[in-house]
């Protein structure tokens, strides 16, 4: 039988302080605590994936995070 697990993700919207709560049967990590913040904070979230032969300076999650204000993300067990 698994467990559900519930996680609170720390993180800054252009600079304010706020939390976001998150259940999983499995270990968040920080790229999945990233989109569900992009999905809860754009207005119409859109996945872009870099091609393997495109070198970019930042990852489009990484960019879509910058644009939108997302950062200083952390993820803690409340559990």
């Amino acid at each position: 039988m698994q467990t559900l697990h519930h996680y609170q993700i720390r993180y800054r919207l252009n600079g304010e302080p706020l939390t976001h709560e998150l259940e999983s049967f499995e270990p968040v990590t920080e790229e999945e605590a990233l989109l569900q913040l992009l999905i809860k904070h754009v207005e119409q979230p859109q996945v872009v994936v870099d091609a393997p032969w495109e070198r970019h300076a930042q990852p489009s999650i990484a960019r879509r995070a910058q644009e939108a204000g997302l950062s200083d993300i952390e993820v803690s067990p409340r559990d």
